[in-house]
């Protein structure tokens, strides 16, 4: 009985027993919270971009000046009174 228990123990501490060769060192064990951690800190960066051009699109766009613009179509065929006040000019070129 007590080879059996004695075996038992012995059998049960080889088991239990933690090899060099399977444990990991510190450096190895804290490298994917390291990876994890940076990649967190992409994202917080990639989301703080998009707020950024969020916040640029929502701006309001300046209006653009009215320049009145007169155009000499003095001996030019058209179609129309010559004092009408809107004028549609197509500028085209047969080539």
């Amino acid at each position: 009985m007590i080879r059996y228990v004695f075996a038992l123990i012995v059998a049960g501490s080889m088991f239990f027993q933690v090899h060099p060769v399977f444990s990991q060192s510190a450096e190895e064990f804290n490298a994917p919270k390291d990876e994890v951690k940076s990649l967190k800190d992409g994202q917080d960066g990639v989301k703080k971009d998009i707020q950024d051009i969020k916040a640029q699109l929502k701006a309001k766009p300046v209006p653009v000046e009215f320049k009145e613009t007169v155009v000499n179509v003095d001996g030019d065929p058209f179609k129309g009174s010559k004092d009408d006040k809107v004028a549609l000019i197509e500028f085209s070129d047969y080539q």
